[in-house]
């Protein structure tokens, strides 16, 4: 599954640790992650979300609020992959929700032989979800560094996060898909109004990158109820909001906040040969 981070060489599995022919070498860690995100490529010393942060989110997904968006892609997945044998990679994965669920369903639908694996800069992400989910292969690694062998991938997930779009190019297998969500403009709308007086709406996603071609391109939208002021907190925590919002606006979401709209851009890519 890895490559060296430092010298791009094919990375083995000894006992517990990973290591290259450049003798460059990775413990694998009790929850069975490897930690290949080097000093340089952090900005700080615990880069990515923080602990608040990822238990809130962990709560929040494992009530399913979310599974209409992790099922759909599923299901794109199996529309557009060719083939019995699928491997597929979460680029920031978080606690790992999302890319568990997205097997599961595939699982269930057809006789798919599938491999997995995933990384997120967040170490405390990473160790609950290799925890979680002893089946697939994790990391702690930077999404603009991926720690992937050149066309590799038959699938590439990516939900709210940052990539490169020359690393997705490099590890895809030809033709493989690039699955992308983002914000839609109305994405969690009750929330942001229960914090600002004129909420900006999300931003149109980037254009279609060179190398790409475009196979769908569409929003997917729903509503979910918050029922206890715990909920309500896990969602808010999980945003930007949450760090800047004053005290008597959370109160107030806490009180009220009930039904909320999610609100997605979903659009899949394929990998074409460059000219």
């Amino acid at each position: 599954m890895w490559i060296c981070p430092a010298c791009q060489s094919p990375l083995t599995l000894t006992e517990r640790t990973y290591s290259c022919n450049q003798a460059h070498a990775f413990d694998r860690a009790k929850e069975g992650y490897v930690n290949l995100l080097l000093a340089q490529h952090k900005r700080s010393k615990e880069p990515g979300d923080n602990k608040e942060m990822v238990n809130a989110r962990r709560a929040f997904l494992q009530q399913d609020y979310y599974q209409p968006l992790a099922l759909h892609l599923a299901k794109l997945i199996g529309k557009y992959h060719v083939g019995q044998q699928l491997a597929v990679f979460d680029v920031g994965c978080g606690e790992g929700y999302y890319l568990n669920c997205i097997i599961q369903s595939l699982l269930e639908a057809s006789d798919m032989r599938i491999t997995s694996g995933a990384l997120d800069i967040s170490k405390i992400a990473v160790q609950k979800a290799a925890k979680k989910y002893p089946d697939s292969y994790f990391a702690v690694a930077s999404s603009f560094n991926l720690p992937v062998a050149n066309d590799s991938q038959q699938a590439i997930i990516q939900i709210f996060a940052p990539s490169s779009e020359n690393e997705v190019y490099r590890v895809l297998a030809e033709e493989g898909l690039w699955i992308q969500v983002n914000p839609a403009p109305e994405h969690l709308q009750q929330l942001k109004k229960c914090i600002y007086d004129a909420p900006v709406e999300h931003k149109a996603i980037a254009p279609v990158p060179d190398g790409f071609d475009v196979l769908y391109d569409s929003e997917l939208s729903f509503e979910f109820t918050l029922q206890s002021p715990q909920m309500r907190l896990n969602l808010l925590m999980m945003t930007p909001y949450y760090w800047t919002a004053p005290k008597d606006k959370v109160e107030v979401i806490l009180a009220t906040l009930e039904r909320v709209k999610a609100h997605f851009s979903v659009r899949v890519l394929q990998k074409v040969t460059l000219s």
